[in-house]
């Protein structure tokens, strides 16, 4: 019994590490394409709700094009729906909406906080992230990238829990009880 209490309570220590350390709610993931290059897309509402998107691909693929791509991939896939929005200058796109399923956030970067708009991360297979100091039309994927869209906070991307993590703590949870 003594065994089974420690294992229980590290699992809630686990979990709670996870809460306090921001979290999302994942509320979609899909993997798109085909090829042999690997590479994450994160996108962050400002509601809390996050969606991942696992691409794969072989030819060079830029940030803006993962925006093509996941248009693309809304006609042929029957529970993802995705529209965008941006604002073309000379020098590139400026991403000013998102809408994903049945979320949507759209901002300029208004005053006075300049907070509704769209901040871009990227970050190399384990990396932390990074604000992207290029815009999505110059930055190329390549195997192992993040990146990731977060609207309005100016905080990093949330943590959303690996797979791995979650089925840990869902075994020490069943784990307890077969010990019964």
């Amino acid at each position: 019994m003594r065994n089974a209490t420690w294992t229980w309570a590290s699992g809630f220590v686990t979990l709670g590490f996870l809460a306090a350390n921001g979290s999302a709610d994942l509320v979609g993931s899909w993997s798109l394409g085909s090829g042999d290059d690997r590479a994450e897309v994160q996108i962050d509402f400002m509601n809390g709700n996050s969606y991942l998107f696992d691409l794969a691909f072989d030819d060079e693929l830029s940030g803006r094009d993962v925006f093509d791509l996941l248009s693309d991939a809304a006609n042929t896939t029957s529970d993802l729906t995705f529209d965008f929005t941006v604002i073309s200058y000379s020098f590139g796109d400026f991403l000013t909406g998102i809408t994903l399923n049945d979320d949507a956030d759209y901002g300029e970067g208004s005053p006075p906080d300049y907070l509704d708009t769209w901040a871009y991360w990227t970050a190399e297979g384990g990396d932390d992230w990074s604000a992207s100091m290029i815009g999505f039309s110059d930055r190329m994927l390549v195997d192992g990238s993040r990146d990731a869209w977060v609207f309005g906070t100016g905080a990093a991307p949330a943590t959303i829990p690996a797979p791995a993590t979650i089925a840990v703590a869902l075994f020490v949870r069943g784990d307890r009880r077969r010990r019964r």
